[in-house]
């Protein structure tokens, strides 16, 4: 196959931007049939702190236990924490009105739950002093409910801390910490030897911010999200590779099975993960994809609605993170795609940039069959 053509394109995005770095990978049925590294000192190699494109591997996982029967989409969140029964929201009266009872698992997996990300609230803040830097994901819970919820349970889709929550669940059930769990159920299978939600640092790449002007500098990275070097967050806590997350992105492209063999979930419950979840609340729903309008959600990953006119299937499904990480899979064509990028505020500077780099990798695909 000729790449040049793409990766003279990935080059000029790259230098348009102006950011160091920027990786693109692409699987088809196991195997790798594109790599492209455009960066000044890089080796492909460095971790990357990928925020919410760990959200899929926390549902994943979390799903897995779903499978086994131990845990159950509809059980109610305060059956493992039951300190949720005491979160409220406020009501039309003024009133405070206790919600936390309604509260499912699914609710964190769709994020309807009623939590949101502004979470630096006096409670939070008081427990992150007093803790010295200790306080766990499970210390947190009680403090995320201190203040109100958003909207009762259900109601609506928005976007938060849901997927942290769910952590602590998993953490509940399993009696480990999420970390460990998530690497002994989905790390160590796949080989994804530099892939971590403990907050440890090891060769991490440089990040770097997109400002308003249009220029891009390099940040001291705040680790926006991780509340303290103990807060395990499954929503934006994974640091990992492009190489060691096409593993995983590969294994949900191929009906659930990686190259080794290794089940990490199966149709079944791909079928679950992949199905949309917000129909029945669409009145109010407020869900947006920063990859565009053509997107559904399911159970913590966006879901393509309608096909394009250059290949990519109804069906597509993947997620993006913080600092412009992007995965999409594609299971009918069985073709994952993984663009590793390390740029804080993104959006202003490689909005639609993501899919661009998709069609020309699919029109490259479709001139090859």
């Amino acid at each position: 196959m000729n790449y040049s053509a793409l990766e003279e394109h990935i080059e000029n995005i790259r230098k348009e931007v102006g950011v160091p770095y920027l990786d693109v990978v692409c699987y088809k049925e196991h195997k790798e049939i594109f790599r492209y590294l455009s960066g000044e000192s890089t080796t492909g190699k460095e971790q990357l702190y990928m925020y919410s494109c760990g959200k899929p591997i926390t549902v994943a996982s979390a799903l897995r236990l779903v499978e086994i029967g131990k845990l159950s989409l509809e059980d109610k969140v305060c059956f493992y924490l039951p300190e949720i029964k005491n979160a409220f929201i406020i009501n039309n009266n003024g009133e405070k009105e206790y919600v936390g009872e309604t509260m499912t698992v699914r609710h964190l997996f769709t994020m309807t739950a009623g939590f949101t990300h502004d979470i630096y609230k006096p409670p939070v803040l008081q427990l992150i002093k007093e803790s010295q830097g200790k306080a766990t994901l499970r210390d947190f819970i009680p403090k995320f409910i201190e203040t109100p919820l958003a909207f009762a349970p259900g109601e609506k889709y928005m976007y938060g801390i849901n997927h942290d929550i769910l952590a602590a669940v998993i953490e509940v059930v399993t009696g480990k910490k999420f970390s460990e769990y998530v690497k002994e159920e989905i790390f160590d299978p796949l080989r994804m030897k530099f892939s971590r939600f403990d907050n440890g640092e090891e060769n991490m790449a440089d990040v770097y911010w997109a400002d308003e002007n249009g220029g891009v500098r390099r940040i001291v990275e705040d680790k926006f999200l991780i509340l303290t070097p103990a807060y395990e967050s499954g929503g934006a806590g994974l640091a990992s590779t492009v190489e060691d997350y096409i593993r995983f992105a590969d294994a949900l492209a191929c009906g659930g099975i990686a190259a080794n063999g290794y089940q990490v979930l199966s149709k079944e419950m791909l079928q679950q993960l992949t199905s949309e979840q917000l129909k029945d609340i669409s009145i109010s729903n407020n869900f947006a994809c920063v990859q565009g309008g053509d997107y559904g959600y399911g159970l913590g990953v966006r879901i393509r609605q309608k096909p394009t006119d250059w290949g990519l299937n109804r069906g597509e499904f993947g997620w993006d993170g913080a600092a412009g990480s992007y995965v999409m899979m594609d299971p009918e064509n069985k073709v994952s795609i993984f663009i590793g990028l390390h740029l804080r505020n993104w959006p202003v500077a490689f909005m639609g940039k993501h899919l661009q780099i998709v069609e020309k990798m699919y029109k490259v695909l479709r001139l090859s069959q």
